[in-house]
């Protein structure tokens, strides 16, 4: 029902409009007669009603002149036969009611009421009052009003015939040209046309529609040879961008996307066995740094091509990124096959290799695992062939290893010791011990070196040699540095201020510390600013290899060092360049031998020479020397008769605590003064 009077459709809307005019025209007519028909009754009832009381008031005056009350009566009764008359009355001129006829079903509130004054030779007698009601009107209302209903309903046929007429008229081009342009919107068929029914507006926009039509013919024909060769470019792009997507553009193996598209794929199928190897070159980075990279480029794809003459068909070889290759070995699951494949590949790459008019060499450090012994997901794989892959470059490199849990379990390891050592550094777990350095004469304690020790939570006191290395290799160390710097700088400050003699602190500072643009100094300067350290309080102690280059620019932030009375030695002296005419060249302090060889003093003589001519060297240029890891009678002797100006080891004492440090020589030393 509700869809059947919509006006969705332009034949429903000019219907719609044609008969609402011609109802709002019949209701308008019909409003205005009626209101005229309503007016016209009723002055005809009230001109009815005076016509009566001027017939009746010449004889009901006579009969009043002659106080006949019931000459009156009569008079005035017979009026009530008139149905729409309701009482008639005569009244004195005072009001007084002389006289009063009246019919039982009075109804006073519609009424209509006609006085007449009873005169008779300029005197008045009284009034006459007829009062009647409506009922004159409604009789003529109704009478009107079925009129009208019967007019209405034959004006309404009339305007819906004419309607219905008219849209079929007008409308009927319009209804053909949407029904045509619907089907051709259904059919997708531009080659339909409109018939032109008219020679009017419609008639033209028939025309209009047929030309637009032909435009879209001809346009979507253009487009469709424009799709078709569009479609043709683009599948032939897909086809590139796949190849590109999976495909190394250096190598023109697969690359890294395939290879773990290719071993989630291997890896989902039930009951499937392979072995995955992984290969990085040894040597490649310092092809690509003396060659440049296109000689580095051009080595990785004849690599590529020695591998793939190490597989079978069945096999995959793939390129990660950089030097960085992989091995897909589908059905093997033993270590004895694999290990063929993986010498195959260590004793075909070790062959000299042909780049342009050079020859190069490089090796392969392999790792290899097995799934699903070694892993049931992709990363599991991955992860573990990567770490049998490095097990074999930290043994010497041109190798191949196997992954096992003892190598996951050490990686565990080295990663929770990395975050705990963060840790440490934000929660300042470490602690600096003190190792005092006894003069020659074994009684007074000029120095003492700042040993760091880390107070673990769980497994206590921790030397410096289990976390320090780690620290340096995974970025932590300048963290550990900046504590350390910090905490030694205020240690020296406490000891100066509390020993009448000036006791002077040796820290170890890590090469990786050291930086070419001298921030490390400028820490330093800073902090003994900030602290007011004292002149010569301070020895920093770097290593030999670090200074080798005299013309370095490390060496000129040495010299700033020296000229805020922070003094430098070498750490470790003799394991090095063993050379010692760049010495002359140095600001240098102190020379710290080397333990291993205070270790052979006693059986070797050429360590006993090695010794006495590095102590001469070092005072014939104003330097002074300790000797590290003293921990015999014998050895202490010795280094005293070569006149070594400093003793450090066990022999005296092991490194100590802050607090016994301070107990033992310092605070001793203040009281005996």
């Amino acid at each position: 029902m509700k869809k059947l009077f919509a006006l969705n459709t332009m034949s429903k809307k000019l219907l719609f409009i044609l008969m609402s005019v011609a109802l709002v025209s019949t209701a308008t007519v019909t409003i205005v007669f009626s209101a005229y028909e309503i007016t016209s009754a009723k002055e005809e009832q009230i001109e009815s009603l005076g016509s009566l009381s001027k017939m009746l008031s010449p004889n009901i005056t006579t009969a009043l002149m002659f106080d006949d009350i019931d000459a009156v009566q009569e008079l005035i009764n017979p009026i009530l036969i008139r149905s729409d008359v309701i009482s008639i009355m005569v009244t004195s001129m005072t009001g007084e009611q002389l006289v009063i006829a009246q019919s039982e079903d009075e109804d006073m509130e519609q009424s209509i009421e006609v006085s007449t004054p009873l005169q008779l030779d300029m005197h008045d007698y009284g009034i006459l009052k007829i009062r009647a009601n409506n009922s004159y009107i409604q009789d003529r209302i109704t009478f009107y009003f079925k009129f009208i209903m019967i007019l209405m309903v034959f004006t309404f046929a009339i305007s819906l015939i004419l309607s219905l007429l008219l849209r079929r008229r007008f409308l009927n081009p319009i209804l053909y040209l949407a029904q045509t342009a619907n089907k051709i919107t259904t059919s997708h068929d531009y080659s339909l046309r409109a018939k032109q029914l008219s020679q009017d507006e419609v008639g033209q926009l028939t025309s209009c529609f047929n030309a637009m039509l032909y435009n879209i013919e001809q346009r979507e024909n253009s487009l469709e040879n424009q799709v078709r060769l569009r479609t043709n470019e683009l599948e032939n792009a897909n086809i590139q961008l796949q190849q590109y997507a999976y495909q190394d553009g250096l190598t023109d193996l697969p690359n890294r996307r395939y290879f773990y598209e290719k071993l989630q794929s291997l890896v989902s199928i039930k009951g499937m066995k392979f072995a995955l190897i992984f290969i990085d070159l040894d040597g490649f980075k310092e092809v690509n740094d003396s060659l440049g990279h296109d000689y580095g480029d051009l080595l990785l794809h004849q690599v590529a091509t020695r591998l793939q003459s190490c597989i079978t068909t069945k096999d995959t070889v793939a390129r990660l990124g950089g030097d960085e290759f992989t091995l897909i070995l589908e059905g093997v699951n033993s270590p004895d096959e694999a290990s063929k494949i993986a010498e195959a590949v260590k004793s075909s790459l070790m062959q000299s290799i042909k780049v342009k008019k050079e020859t190069v060499y490089v090796t392969a450090s392999i790792g290899l695992t097995f799934f699903p012994a070694d892993g049931l997901t992709v990363e599991e794989l991955v992860r573990r062939a990567d770490q049998a892959m490095y097990l074999s470059k930290n043994k010497g490199r041109n190798r191949y290893e196997f992954f096992s849990y003892a190598i996951e379990e050490k990686a565990t390891e080295k990663r929770r010791l990395i975050e705990e050592i963060r840790t440490a550094i934000v929660k300042n777990q470490f602690e600096l011990f003190y190792q005092p350095i006894f003069s020659i004469d074994g009684k007074s304690v000029p120095k003492a070196e700042a040993l760091i020790r880390w107070n673990h939570p769980e497994r206590g006191l921790i030397g410096p040699n289990e976390f320090i290395p780690v620290a340096e290799k995974n970025g932590l160390i300048n963290d550990i540095g900046q504590w350390v710097k910090s905490q030694a700088i205020q240690d020296t400050v406490q000891f100066n201020v509390l020993s009448e003699k000036t006791i002077q602190v040796s820290v170890n500072t890590s090469p990786l510390e050291i930086d070419r643009a001298g921030c490390w100094v400028d820490e330093w300067i800073i902090a003994s600013k900030k602290y007011q350290l004292p002149a010569n309080t301070i020895l920093i102690e770097v290593t030999e290899n670090t200074l080798m280059d005299p013309d370095s620019s490390i060496q000129r932030q040495l010299k700033r060092l020296s000229t805020i009375n922070i003094d430098i030695a070498i750490d470790d002296f003799g394991v090095g360049y063993s050379s010692l005419a760049y010495l002359q060249r140095l600001d240098i302090d102190i020379l710290k031998i080397d333990r291993s060889f205070i270790n052979d003093i006693e059986s070797n003589d050429n360590s006993i020479a090695l010794v006495k001519a590095i102590i001469t060297m070092a005072h014939n240029l104003d330097v002074m020397v300790v000797a590290e890891g003293v921990e015999t009678q014998k050895q202490y002797d010795l280094l005293k008769q070569l006149a070594c100006d400093y003793i450090q080891g066990y022999i005296f004492s092991k490194a100590i605590t802050k607090q016994e440090f301070m107990e033992k020589y310092i605070i001793p030393i203040r009281n005996n003064t």
